[in-house]
């Protein structure tokens, strides 16, 4: 698949000054007329196909079932951090807030020490504590008269009873006061934990971009129906685009971080624009047989779009000076056919960098040589 985009590539003349150079007119002449090797500027390049990217480009996905209520950006507007891109209809998780902040309200006022509970069990420690006031004295009493033998051991052993029974029920007041308001502090905790929880659910039904930057597409419409995870929109930063690019498996190792890329769009057709290789990734698309190549624009294009398709050369090498030879001059076998006293002989070469219209010859012939193009 590269392949064949690589071929219509530059049979469309995505060649540039730089990088390709069309074929010598003597291509399309009579092969039996002899050429010469020549001095020029050569570059080598890999083909690559892609598009223009945004930075952080990301989907927002719904949270939760529920309908479209409210849709507040459209495709191209530009949003700020936090801002609300859409509005779920919530009845059921209002009802829950609106339940929860009513419980938590009442919680608090529970565990105010004006509270109904508070002031019954203050009531309760304070009768408790007059009838062991008055159990002392009962007791206190017959002590002193069982003392002067005016009362029986049992009569004395009753009060003694009733004074202990008094401390122990003024004790359980107290004990009951503190553990009941320590109850209901964790009740307005836990009720404070509800709000907050039925407040995350019902936000969940409010979508908001999570960075500043442009809306690129919107995928539902007021009234429409959503599931949890479903798309709704693609965000993504609105400053400069990059460009995300497929090289081939053959080529890929050719490739390196740094390499100049030379790049066309369909969309400014008459503009070159220059890059950098930025990114190289190891894991091959098994789809199409090609390796993810990232790329930085030199200069801001002040592209408003992504997407958009673009074709590119990846430039490896470029010489100045070099022999070069048109590329059917050379065989597959890497061998010319030389013009000698009347006739041609084969001739070995060495080559150098290569591209779709030339081959530098390192060794073999010289540009004194006469080269006979080879037949068809």
């Amino acid at each position: 698949m590269i392949k064949n985009k690589r071929t219509a590539a530059f049979r469309r003349t995505m060649v540039y000054g730089l990088i390709l150079i069309t074929a010598l007119a003597a291509g399309g002449c009579n092969r039996a007329k002899p050429i010469h090797a020549t001095h020029k500027t050569i570059t080598e390049a890999v083909y690559a196909s892609g598009f223009v990217a945004a930075r952080n480009l990301y989907k927002v996905y719904a949270l939760t079932d529920g309908n479209i209520l409210a849709k507040y950006h459209v495709a191209g507007d530009s949003v700020g951090e936090g801002d609300a891109l859409y509005r779920i209809q919530s009845d059921a998780s209002s009802a829950k807030l609106t339940a929860s902040s009513s419980a938590y309200k009442l919680a608090i006022e529970n565990a105010q020490d004006n509270s109904p509970i508070i002031q019954d069990l203050d009531i309760k420690i304070k009768s408790a504590e007059t009838v062991l006031a008055n159990d002392q004295s009962t007791y206190n009493r017959m002590k002193s008269m069982y003392d002067a033998g005016a009362v029986s051991r049992t009569q004395l052993d009753q009060a003694s009873t009733a004074l202990e029974v008094s401390k122990n029920n003024l004790a359980s007041a107290r004990e009951t006061y503190t553990r009941t308001r320590q109850q209901l502090k964790v009740d307005a905790q836990n009720a404070q934990a509800l709000v907050a929880s039925s407040g995350q659910d019902l936000s969940n039904y409010v979508l908001k971009a999570l960075i500043k930057g442009r809306v690129y597409e919107t995928y539902k419409e007021l009234g429409e129906a959503v599931k949890r995870n479903d798309a709704v929109a693609l965000i993504g930063e609105s400053g400069s685009k990059y460009l995300q690019l497929a090289v081939d498996q053959q080529d890929i190792g050719k490739v390196k971080v740094g390499q100049e890329v030379v790049v066309k769009m369909d969309i400014a057709s008459d503009k070159v624009y220059k890059a950098k290789v930025t990114k190289i990734y190891p894991n091959m698309n098994a789809n199409n047989q090609s390796f993810r190549v990232d790329a930085d624009f030199i200069d801001d294009p002040g592209l408003q779009f992504i997407n958009a398709s673009v074709e590119a050369n990846i430039v490896l090498a470029t010489k100045e000076n070099a022999l070069v030879l048109p590329r059917q001059a050379v065989t597959a076998k890497d061998e010319v056919l030389v013009k000698s006293l009347g006739s041609t002989k084969t001739v070995k070469v060495k080559k150098g960098l290569v591209n779709m219209s030339d081959v530098e010859v390192l060794e073999g012939v010289s540009d004194q040589d006469e080269i006979v193009l080879p037949k068809d």
